[in-house]
């Protein structure tokens, strides 16, 4: 024990004579690392690897010395060719961050020169070359898997739209704008490849609508768009209808045909007019009143007195695109036809889908068979529509409308007054009920009191069969004046028809097409000389 105390005190005692030892130490130590700090070789690393080919334009091109920098030396040391704006932020001596306005597609070269060291001697050159990769942007846009183009007419009102992009991008950061209002991410769906967006559209008939992928789009890599994206489009028309889906032949072109309305006994009551989608009245010659029907969905009961075509079914016809059925027509009206041979014109009773009715006195017993011209126009294989058809919808009130619960019609005879029990307008004319066989009298959800252009073509060819009158022209092309009657209320608009191979449109005082309810729909044709 007493051994032990002797050592240990020997020991501290030995320290405390050679006190000044440990400090000599430690200051050599110091020293050497100084030395070694000093002379040890100067590297730098950047973010950005020399020769990539695909970086991603807003990258910082972070430079990580080895040893502490002069932060001045590096900053104005730094050069980028070609030359773009940049900000640099020093995370501390060793790390700096230089942030480059890069443009896409491009070849950049990064130099540092004469970067000196914060201690000692010594300094750096560093270069590294590299390339941006190109901007996502769209290539292409298709609806129903057409191409869709900037400034495009007549485009569907629904389908599928499909907008490809150059590169994967990141869907939370790639909006998609419909007229100003972006589309809801959830209604988007994206292909694997991340380059292919879906979406159901629908939009309004008749009017202009713009898509835009705004330059804040970016890929998966976070790298933006260079500029919006934008496709301006003009819908296609639309035509009322009485709501029904069933369509004739593929094509749905419609059945267009010619009604007898003379006041005569043995012409009315007529049949199949109510179950018609459109109905067009008008003044044939002599004030005596005439109908062109229109038919998108197969008529089902017999359609009688059919009576020849008039000047205004060549251009009915034009607009609508169906195939008209009517009891002849004069050389010239016959003429005027076979101007358009995209235009489908069957004439004659003989064949089977026309026959005389033993329950009519001749001429105005020509009956059509509602099954057998349906089977005859849809095995005419018709062209596409170029417009669409209106599907059945709630009742909207027409905008700015007044209160209108009769309509008169002095020009034809009719006076039309509106039932809010059914929410539609009943006809009378020449001052009687005017009914329609087995359903009674005619109701119209939508009439309309069109004034167009009119004179009596007095070329000798436009003459009736024994020549001895001249049919009236009607001017459908253009634009003019319109009411249009709807659950009980009116508006004044403008009709605009500017292209003859597509229907009309109807504007209101607002300059927005007027959507129009579903149901029959009336059009009183008034000329200018009635």
């Amino acid at each position: 024990m007493r051994q032990t105390v002797a050592r240990g005190s020997g020991l501290k005692a030995a320290l405390r004579r050679r006190w000044w030892v440990l400090p000599i130490v430690l200051v050599l130590v110091a020293a050497g690392l100084a030395l070694r700090a000093l002379t040890a070789p100067l590297t730098v690393s950047a973010s950005v690897a020399d020769g990539d080919h695909a970086v991603v334009r807003n990258s910082a091109v972070v430079l990580s010395f080895n040893q502490d920098m002069d932060v001045a030396s590096v900053k104005s040391g730094f050069k980028i060719v070609p030359a773009v704006p940049y900000s640099v932020v020093v995370r501390n001596p060793r790390r700096f961050e230089f942030h480059p306005q890069l443009q896409p597609d491009t070849g950049y070269r990064i130099a540092v020169t004469g970067a000196r060291k914060g201690m000692g001697f010594g300094s750096q050159n560093y270069a590294i070359a590299f390339h941006t990769e190109p901007a996502p942007k769209i290539t292409g846009a298709t609806l129903n898997n057409a191409p869709l183009a900037d400034g495009q007419q007549g485009v569907a009102l629904r389908g599928a739209l499909k907008i490809t992009f150059s590169q994967p991008m990141d869907p939370t950061r790639t909006p998609l704008l419909l007229d100003g209002t972006a589309i809801d991410t959830k209604a988007i769906s994206w292909d694997k490849t991340g380059q292919i967006a879906t979406v159901a559209l629908t939009v309004s008939h008749s009017r202009t609508h713009s898509l835009l992928v705004p330059k804040t789009a970016a890929n998966r890599r976070q790298d933006l768009a260079v500029a919006d994206w934008k496709l301006n489009f003009g819908a296609m028309v639309q035509v009322p209808s009485a709501g029904s889906t069933a369509r004739i032949g593929t094509s749905g072109a419609p059945i267009i045909i010619q009604i007898e309305n003379s006041s005569q006994p043995t012409v009315r009551p007529q049949s199949g007019m109510q179950q018609a989608d459109m109905v067009y009245e008008y003044i044939s010659e002599f004030g005596i009143p005439r109908l062109t029907a229109i038919y998108w969905h197969p008529p089902s009961s017999l359609i009688v007195p059919v009576r020849s075509c008039r000047l205004i079914t060549v251009q009915l016809e034009q607009m609508y695109r169906g195939m008209i059925y009517c009891s002849g027509a004069n050389d010239y009206v016959l003429g005027q036809v076979w101007k358009w041979p995209n235009v489908v014109y069957d004439y004659a009773y003989m064949y089977s889908w026309l026959y005389r009715a033993s329950d009519r006195y001749a001429p105005h017993n020509v009956a059509a068979r509602p099954d057998q011209i349906t089977a005859h126009t849809a095995q005419a294989n018709l062209p596409a529509l170029s417009y669409d058809i209106a599907p059945a919808h709630p009742d909207a009130p027409l905008p700015g409308a007044t209160p209108a619960g009769t309509i008169s019609v002095p020009q034809h005879g009719v006076v039309w007054r509106y039932d809010a029990n059914s929410h539609e307008y009943l006809k009378w004319q020449d001052g009687a009920p005017f009914t329609n066989v087995g359903t009674g009298q005619v109701h119209a959800k939508n009439v309309i009191v069109e004034h167009v252009t009119s004179f009596k073509d007095t070329n000798p060819a436009n003459t009736g069969v024994h020549h001895t009158y001249n049919t009236e022209y009607y001017e459908l092309a253009g634009e003019g004046t319109a009411d249009i009657y709807s659950d009980g209320g009116v508006i004044h608009v403008t009709w605009k028809h500017p292209n003859r191979d597509v229907p009309v449109v109807y504007v209101d005082a607002s300059g927005n097409p007027v959507d129009l309810n579903t149901g029959l729909t009336w059009v009183h044709v008034i000329g200018s000389d009635q």
